[in-house]
C-alpha cells in the first residue's frame, strides 16, 4: 500500500471534505481509497426514494500519459456514523516506469458534474 500523504479537498459545493487516504496496486488494476466527511447524502438513513442518486466514477492518466478508467468501486457509512468510507477502481495496471498519477473523481448527483483532481507519487523517493 501506498500512503499519499493524506489529502484533503473540498467537494460537492464545499459542504463534504474527501480525503485520499491510500493507493493499492494490484498487477491488473489499482484502487484509491477515500473517505468524506461529513458523509455522502446517500449514506445516511433514511435515504429518499425521490432524490437523484449519486454517482462517482474515476478517471486518471500518468505522468507518461497513458490513461486508466473506472473499474467500480462501493462506499457506505462509516461504523461511527460520521463520514463515508469508500474505494475506488481503475484500470489497467499502473505502468510501472510511471512516477505519479493524476486522478480525476468525478462525483454526478443530476447536473452538472463535479469533478476533483488530485496527483498521486507512484515512487517513495524524493
Amino acid at each position: 500500500m501506498h500512503d499519499d500523504g493524506k489529502q484533503r479537498i473540498r467537494i460537492l459545493d464545499g459542504r463534504h471534505e474527501l480525503t485520499v487516504h491510500a493507493l493499492t496496486m494490484t498487477t491488473e488494476a489499482f484502487t484509491v481509497a477515500y473517505s468524506v466527511t461529513p458523509p455522502l447524502p446517500d449514506d445516511l438513513p433514511p435515504v429518499s426514494p425521490a432524490a437523484p442518486p449519486l454517482f462517482l466514477w474515476l478517471e486518471a492518466v500518468d505522468d507518461l500519459g497513458n490513461q486508466y478508467t473506472d473499474y467500480g468501486g462501493a462506499h457506505g457509512l462509516s461504523t461511527d456514523g460520521l463520514r463515508t468510507e469508500g474505494s475506488v477502481s481503475g484500470r489497467p495496471a499502473i505502468a510501472a516506469e510511471a512516477d505519479c498519477l493524476t486522478v480525476r473523481m468525478v462525483f454526478l448527483r443530476g447536473v452538472p458534474e463535479q469533478a476533483y483532481e488530485f496527483s498521486l507519487p507512484l515512487s517513495d523517493e524524493g
